[in-house]
């Protein structure tokens, strides 16, 4: 017998909804969007005749009370992911949150805790722990294939480009930061869970540039020691002035060294350096699959009723490093942990 449909209502309809969530759950066999949630009516009856979902809605509370759904999944500005999640999981659904989780970890904690409450599933859209290559070299480190990792380095450089589109995007009280909060909590996210990095001892920040009158900074890096002597460097920029988009996950070990976009693993075998990369279909892009795979994953949670892949609580964690990166960039020091 097939699995029951789960009933999705899909809150936000800006570029990461339409882009990714709505293609996805049009092509999922046991997904149903039966709510769509946007204060721009005009988006909402286009997107609704697009993908055929029956109903929209401008007031997310109204939808919540009318419509019997098993979901919700928010892809709306920052501000509103911690108290939206909040009142579903209290109302009965299951939650999918867009990253940043929330502008400070105290608000993603009272998002967790909400769930522990309720026993509803909150999975926060990492989309990247959903990629095959990032599988493949995550294999790698865990097998110890690289040796001790003593150094990892990681960044999202995006070219410059007119932010007005969202005004909330530079608006420090509606985003919770900029680059730093925008690109690396992904970026971080995966480094770490790549990586196998636990227990941050310190962390220094710098951050530069200012966007929109709410002065969200436009740059940034940071140096993060964990326990162990590793070492993580995040750089971040919504500046970049190249043609292109810039990223990169580079992994050193005291065995060999990999990078990420696109993959390349190398180790040390008999004195001398060898290529390991395994062979992938060079056609796919997996950056636009991670997307379906994530989704797919959550109606498969949400069916058999288990942990996500991308809980709530290692969003949570990330989030305290970020807060330590903002608290360094205004002390003007490094800031330590308390274990």
């Amino acid at each position: 017998m097939s699995e029951k449909k789960v009933r999705i209502a899909l809150i936000g309809a800006g570029n990461v909804a339409q882009v990714a969530h709505l293609p996805a759950y049009h092509k999922h066999a046991c997904a149903e969007l039966v709510a769509l949630v946007d204060e721009d009516p005009l988006k909402c009856a286009t997107l609704q005749k697009q993908y055929g979902v029956p109903r929209i809605y401008d007031d997310f509370t109204v939808m919540l009370r009318k419509e019997e759904i098993d979901a919700v999944d928010i892809c709306t500005p920052n501000y509103l992911h911690a108290p939206m999640a909040i009142a579903a999981m209290r109302a009965g659904r299951h939650v999918l949150c867009e990253k940043p989780i929330a502008r400070s970890a105290a608000e993603a904690e009272k998002m967790v805790q909400t769930a522990k409450e309720t026993g509803k599933i909150l999975m926060v859209a990492m989309n990247n722990r959903f990629r095959p290559d990032v599988d493949i070299l995550r294999t790698f480190v865990r097998r110890g294939e690289l040796g001790t990792i003593q150094l990892v380095r990681a960044g999202w450089q995006r070219i410059a480009r007119d932010w007005r589109e969202r005004d909330w995007f530079t608006d420090q009280k509606k985003a919770g930061g900029g680059a730093l909060l925008d690109l690396g909590m992904p970026v971080m996210d995966l480094a770490i869970w790549v990586a196998g990095l636990k227990k941050p001892t310190r962390v220094t920040c710098s951050t530069f540039g200012r966007k929109g009158k709410g002065g969200v900074e436009d740059s940034a890096c940071a140096i993060v020691n964990f326990a162990g002597g590793i070492s993580l460097i995040v750089e971040v920029t919504w500046n970049l002035l190249e043609p292109k988009d810039h990223s990169y996950l580079e992994i050193h070990g005291t065995k060999g060294g990999a990078n990420l976009h696109p993959l390349k693993i190398h180790k040390a075998m008999h004195g001398h350096l060898v290529n390991v990369t395994p062979t992938l279909d060079k056609q796919r892009n997996y950056y636009r699959e991670s997307y379906q795979a994530e989704i797919g994953h959550f109606i498969d949670c949400v069916q058999k009723k288990k942990k996500p892949l991308t809980p709530g609580d290692e969003a949570v964690a990330v989030m305290k490093i970020l807060d330590a990166m903002y608290e360094s960039e205004t002390a003007g020091k490094e800031v330590t942990f308390v274990p």
